[in-house]
């Protein structure tokens, strides 16, 4: 089970960071959705309500985060590299709506977007 979380992690430091040469990101949008931690929701499919609690304790523990929307496209989440807070304001909102504003890269099928402003659903 350790294995792939770290294959999982490396991927996508190695993804954030520009050393696979993502694609070009796009200019800022918004995105509403869950807020779900990878590890519990792509193994299970653990999200919703009922999963909130696990949710919050496995982002605090250093899960990583992604965001289903509400058409079901599930994207990783990053820090900005500039300011981290409100990637990390997300880690509350985990198992909950947000709306997740930032740009959007994809290399290989992956979808990462760098957060860069952050807020409870309404």
């Amino acid at each position: 089970m350790k294995k792939p979380l770290l294959v999982l992690g490396l991927a996508i430091a190695m993804s954030v960071t520009g050393l696979v040469g993502a694609a070009p990101a796009e200019a800022q949008k918004s995105w509403t959705g869950e807020v779900v931690d990878l590890a519990c929701y792509v193994g299970r499919g653990a999200k919703g309500a009922d999963h909130s609690g696990c949710a919050k304790s496995c982002v605090e523990n250093g899960q990583p985060m992604g965001l289903l929307t509400d058409d079901g496209t599930l994207v990783l989440l990053a820090a900005d590299h500039k300011d981290g807070k409100p990637y990390e304001a997300l880690k509350d909102l985990a198992g909950e709506k947000a709306t997740v504003s930032g740009s959007l890269a994809e290399k290989d099928g992956m979808k990462v977007v760098t957060v860069t402003g952050s807020k409870a659903a309404s």
